[in-house]
């Protein structure tokens, strides 16, 4: 075993480490505000409380927002080639740490300052965008190989292009830190994403890159769908709704298209458009600049090559 494999192990055992870790600091932090809904844990979240009128749609709220987003893309697609493809997994594992954190908020804050003594089964992290939750902490301890690289595939594309949805359409609320909340957590969807994409060259091979994508959305996506039922006894007394992918066939549908789909045709066409929309639109707009940018690279390298050749005769 070479030196660098070595140092590779050790550091997957270090990530390893840091996510046990996190895992049960919010099973302690979950125990504190059941065992004592008024201590100082549930104190700290009433003081970020705070009602607003619901941000409209490209109002300002959005707009702030949405103009961060494009700085930060314009950013990532000038300088991405300064940073080294090896410490991709450093950048995903601190985002994940970042999510990580902004999920349990969310969770705490739900049960805490919203709740009404059960579980809202409305905010259950299984929705397509939750997933980068879960992938930015697992990613960086796998192996370099086919599963990562399949999980990366449905991250650069799937989840960025959620990311982009949400974004484009975003679902407000009249409390302030759950508006900033999903704001901030789909800037990091987009930008690690698009990240992902660059470091990694996606855009080369489209059915070997969709493909494999596709199947691990149609996993998750299957799996969400049984949810919807198979915990709906569970939900009564849930605040909110199960609505997983927002197609739940118990619940209603409020994504635009798909639900017109649904009151025209009924719900299972509207599952089969939201697959076939999310894959064939927005996923294919993200490969589509992975590809975009390989040609523009390829084709300043040409050039790059081809003016230092002419240097050379020259002198």
């Amino acid at each position: 075993m070479t030196e660098q494999n070595k140092r590779d192990r050790l550091t997957r055992r270090v990530r390893l480490f840091t996510v046990t870790g996190l895992v049960l600091l919010a099973a302690v932090a979950a125990v504190a505000v059941l065992l004592d809904p008024e201590g100082f844990l549930a104190r700290l979240l009433f003081l970020t409380h705070r009602e607003i009128a619901r941000p409209k749609m490209y109002g300002t709220f959005h707009l702030a927002f949405f103009g961060t987003t494009v700085l930060i893309l314009g950013l990532i697609f000038a300088f991405h080639e300064k940073i080294p493809k090896n410490r991709l997994d450093d950048i995903v594992f601190a985002a994940g740490i970042f999510l990580f954190f902004s999920e349990l908020y969310k969770q705490l804050y739900y049960h805490t300052v919203l709740g009404n003594g059960h579980y809202n089964f409305s905010i259950l992290p299984l929705q397509l965008c939750s997933y980068v939750l879960y992938l930015y902490l697992l990613l960086p301890l796998l192996p370099e190989g086919r599963v990562k690289n399949t999980l990366y595939l449905f991250t650069a594309f799937y989840q960025t292009a959620g990311g982009c949805v949400v974004m484009g359409c975003p679902l407000f609320y009249p409390q302030l830190a759950l508006s900033v909340h999903t704001m901030l957590w789909h800037i990091v969807m987009i930008s690690v994403g698009v990240l992902i994409l660059l470091l990694r060259g996606y855009g080369e091979r489209y059915f070997g890159e969709i493909l494999p994508a596709a199947a691990v959305f149609l996993s998750v996506y299957v799996f969400g769908m049984i949810l919807n039922v198979a915990l709906a006894p569970l939900t009564v007394h849930s605040a909110g709704p199960l609505n997983l992918f927002y197609l739940s066939p118990l619940e209603e549908t409020h994504n635009i298209i798909i639900a017109d789909v649904r009151r025209a045709i009924g719900w299972f066409p509207a599952v089969v458009t939201y697959a076939v929309l999310i894959t064939a639109v927005c996923v294919n707009a993200i490969w589509a600049v992975g590809f975009a940018v390989r040609k523009i690279k390829a084709t300043v390298s040409k050039r790059k090559g081809a003016t230092h050749e002419q240097q050379e005769r020259t002198e």
